[in-house]
């Protein structure tokens, strides 16, 4: 009988051991091939107070440290951006041409991941003088994937996620002359022949249409495409596949300038778009 219990002993030991090995990190094997999701589910690595939602948001003071950076690092350094919940939070470089910064950071050194860049053909000022449409690249790391908690704009896609969307209605976008808050307005995965990247200073009647009818979701927030200026936020996305080794859809997050002196508020409305206009890949 003691063998019998001591056998029964053992085989407990082997199956704690055995579960314990299985589920300690991402490199866990399974007997069987799992689908590979089309969109991965957001995973909030931030630590946020639990009645976010319920605080008043305070717009960050960047103007100092964009002038700092600009004189003591890199004089191509002509803003900051900074997106809460996600740890997109450093300098935004401008030059000549978009591919100068493909590779390198802001520093002006080789990096694989690259950094934050304004198209070459927006003006960086104040409200009055920025561009009717301000443009800023970066990469999303985690591409292959779609990994919303990848490094860099591959954390824009937590955007795609409702409960996220409605609870960071901002993205703050600063000059060395301004500091300045853009309220979403548009969320969208978008194939290349939606041209946002032309629409600089014209067709802003468009890019405010399209951006809304391609949207994940409809905003509670009001555009006048006569007067209001944008942000738009682009990064690539494989959600639609590959040609030629490239991403075939980027994924864009849009905003409009917020009216100096604004009450921010702690979350926007929002609801999922019944009618997307998909993109045609």
């Amino acid at each position: 009988m003691k063998g019998f219990y001591k056998k029964i002993g053992v085989l407990f030991l082997a199956l704690v051991l055995a579960g314990t090995v299985s589920g300690c990190g991402k490199g866990a094997s399974s007997s069987q091939l799992e689908e590979k999701p089309s969109v991965y589910p957001f995973v909030n690595t931030l630590k946020e107070p639990a009645d976010n939602a319920l605080q008043a948001v305070e717009a960050p003071v960047l103007l100092e440290q964009i002038k700092e950076k600009a004189e003591q690092v890199n004089p191509e350094i002509v803003g900051w951006l900074q997106v809460p919940g996600t740890d997109i939070d450093q300098p935004v470089v401008q030059t000549y041409n978009n591919s100068k910064y493909m590779r390198l950071d802001y520093t002006g050194k080789y990096s694989f991941q690259g950094c934050y860049w304004v198209d070459y053909e927006c003006r960086i000022g104040n409200r009055t003088t920025e561009s009717r449409n301000t443009i800023i690249y970066g990469h999303n790391t985690a591409v292959v994937e779609d990994d919303p908690n990848g490094l860099d704009f591959a954390q824009l896609l937590r955007f795609a996620d409702e409960d996220f969307a409605t609870s960071h209605p901002y993205i703050f976008f600063s000059t060395g002359e301004e500091d300045m808050v853009w309220e979403i307005f548009a969320v969208l995965y978008t194939d290349t022949a939606f041209r946002y990247i032309d629409m600089i200073d014209s067709g802003i009647d468009t890019l405010v249409s399209e951006g809304k009818a391609r949207s994940e979701f409809l905003y509670d927030v009001e555009i006048d495409p006569l007067n209001d200026k944008v942000l738009t936020l682009s990064t690539c996305t494989a959600k639609y596949g590959y040609v030629g080794g490239e991403a075939r859809a980027r994924f864009v997050v849009m905003a409009r300038l917020v009216e100096e002196g604004q009450q921010l508020k702690p979350t926007v409305g929002l609801e999922k778009n019944p009618n997307i206009k998909a993109p045609r890949l």
